[in-house]
């Protein structure tokens, strides 16, 4: 067994979950061992998924310590608020 965290974060709170999964496991089985999905009432099809902030696919293997992250979506375009904030100087 090895020890892994899971965390979702929402902008007042967020929840971190320490958990214990087989070595053998991948990103999916420890999100589901977690429980996290229905503790927040995450649809996993919605998020991005990480491991220590670099994205990863589900079917990725975890590792002694890893922190899976899941993403919450994008409320506004990055890109787009700057292209805002450029046209409000000029």
């Amino acid at each position: 067994m090895i020890s892994i965290q899971v965390v979702y974060a929402l902008p007042n709170n967020s929840t971190i979950i320490d958990c214990e999964v087989d070595e053998q496991s991948n990103v999916l089985q420890a999100i589901t061992k977690s429980n996290i999905l229905s503790l927040c009432q995450i649809k996993l099809d919605d998020h991005l998924i990480g491991i220590y902030g670099k994205r990863c696919a589900l079917t990725e293997w975890v590792k002694e310590g890893d922190r899976i992250e899941i993403y919450r979506p994008l409320i506004n375009d990055p890109k787009e608020i700057r292209r805002r904030k450029a046209a409000q100087k000029r």
